[in-house]
C-alpha cells in the first residue's frame, strides 16, 4: 500500500471528526430518549397497571439498550478521530524532520509551518517570475514578504512577541478582576472567601506558564533581509536563488517557518 500524503491524511482526519460528531449527536438523542423512557418507567410502576408497566419495561430496555449502543459507536469513533489527528501530525513531523535535505522546488501555493502559528498557511506571488515547475509557478528565495508572499499563521504562541505578551497580561488583569468582582458580588461570604483568596493570592503578574498558554496576533518579520536561506545555489532566476523545500525563514520573535509541502502534487 502507497504511503498516504498529508492532504489525504487530514481528509481522512475531517471524515472522521465529522463521523465523531454525528456519533455525538446521536448519543445526546439516546441518552434523552432512554431518560424519558426511565422516567416514564417510574411513573408508571407507581400509577400504571400490569400491562402499562410491562410495556414501560420494554421501553425502558430498548432505550438503554440503544443508549449503550449509541454510546459504544461514540468512543470508537473519538478514538477513531484521534488516531486519524495523531497521524497528521506524525505526518507534519516527519515532513519537518525530512525536510532539511529535500532539493524539491517550491512553487506557488506551497504549504509552509511556524513552529509558534496556530495554523499553517500558505506562500504566493504578486508577480510571477516567468518560470514554470510542474506547470505551476516557481519561487524565488526573495519571495518571504509578510501579506505578499506569506499568509499571516493566524496567531502566535511566541513569548517574545509583544501581542503575546500582552494578551497574558489582559488575562492576568482579567482573572484578578473576576475574583474580586465574585468577592464583592457576595458580601455575606466575602469573611469566608477571605480566608481561601487573600487579596495578595490574586495574580498581578504573568508568569513562562501564563503567556504559553495565550496566543497573540501574527506579526512575522524576518531575520535576514536576504530572504529564504538555502536556496538553490546553483541556477538563479533572474538573479534571485530558486527556492528549495529545505529553505527557512526565521522570525525576530523566535519563530521557524518552514515548508511542510512544496506546492507540486503529491
Amino acid at each position: 500500500m502507497a504511503e498516504q500524503g498529508l492532504t489525504e491524511l487530514e481528509a481522512v482526519s475531517g471524515s472522521a471528526n465529522q463521523a465523531y460528531v454525528t456519533s455525538y449527536e446521536n448519543m445526546s438523542q439516546a441518552a434523552e430518549k432512554a431518560n424519558a423512557a426511565n422516567e416514564t418507567y417510574k411513573k408508571t410502576m407507581l400509577y400504571g397497571n400490569h400491562w402499562q408497566r410491562k410495556e414501560a419495561l420494554e421501553a425502558k430496555m430498548a432505550a438503554d439498550a440503544e443508549l449503550e449502543s449509541a454510546q459504544a459507536d461514540f468512543d470508537q469513533k473519538c478514538q477513531e478521530a484521534q488516531a486519524a489527528a495523531d497521524a497528521v501530525e506524525e505526518k507534519k513531523k516527519e515532513l519537518i524532520d525530512s525536510r532539511t535535505t529535500d532539493m524539491t522546488y517550491v512553487v506557488y501555493g506551497a504549504r509552509i509551518n511556524c513552529n509558534y502559528g496556530m495554523r499553517d498557511s500558505y506562500l504566493l506571488l504578486d508577480n510571477v517570475h516567468g518560470v514554470y515547475t510542474g506547470g505551476a509557478p516557481q519561487m524565488t528565495v526573495m519571495d518571504y514578504i509578510m501579506d505578499v508572499n506569506i499568509v499571516d499563521f493566524g496567531g502566535c504562541k511566541s513569548a517574545e512577541n509583544p501581542t503575546t505578551i500582552q494578551a497574558a497580561k489582559d488575562a492576568v488583569e482579567a482573572a484578578g478582576q473576576a475574583i474580586k468582582d465574585e468577592k464583592a458580588s457576595k458580601p455575606f461570604l466575602t469573611w469566608l472567601t477571605g480566608f481561601f483568596v487573600k487579596d495578595e493570592d490574586i495574580p498581578s503578574e504573568m508568569s513562562e506558564d501564563m503567556i504559553s498558554e495565550c496566543m497573540g496576533q501574527c506579526i512575522a518579520e524576518f531575520v535576514s533581509d536576504t530572504g529564504w536561506m538555502e536556496g538553490q545555489e546553483k541556477v538563479t532566476i533572474n538573479g534571485e536563488a530558486p527556492l528549495l523545500r529545505r529553505c527557512e525563514l526565521s522570525c525576530i520573535y523566535g519563530g521557524l517557518v518552514t515548508i511542510l509541502l512544496s506546492g507540486q502534487q503529491e
